[in-house]
């Protein structure tokens, strides 16, 4: 993950393995929250995941509210990344423009934090 302010609250990440649990975005597949480190770089590991196609969204929450802030105009105000570097401004992705095929061996994936002004 790069992108992130360091020291700054929690990275938010749920894996999703398909479009029905996509939609249902509060309910992750498998999910972790973790502390913001010291640089604008970290690392997340999610281990024993069964082999498929998953959708990956995370958002650092700056402030600690578990959720996304977002203006006045619904607009989001803290950074966010999806997998395949999908990055809308207007609406989410669908499950088939940032899904992401996990194969054994797995490989790591890179998740770009940027905020909607960017």
């Amino acid at each position: 993950m790069e992108g992130l302010i360091p020291e700054k609250g929690t990275i938010r990440i749920g894996l999703y393995n398909s479009a029905a649990a996509f939609k249902d975005e509060a309910n992750p597949n498998h999910a972790q929250v973790v502390p913001v480190g010291k640089n604008a770089t970290q690392i997340i590991k999610f281990d024993g995941l069964p082999e498929g196609k998953y959708l990956v969204a995370a958002y650092q929450d700056v402030n600690g509210n578990k959720k996304i802030d977002k203006n006045i105009l619904g607009i989001p105000t803290e950074a966010y990344a999806f997998s395949n570097d999908v990055f809308p401004k207007w609406k989410s992705p669908s499950f088939n423009e940032a899904a992401i095929k996990l194969e054994r061996p797995y490989e790591s994936i890179r998740l770009k934090f940027r905020t909607w002004i960017e």
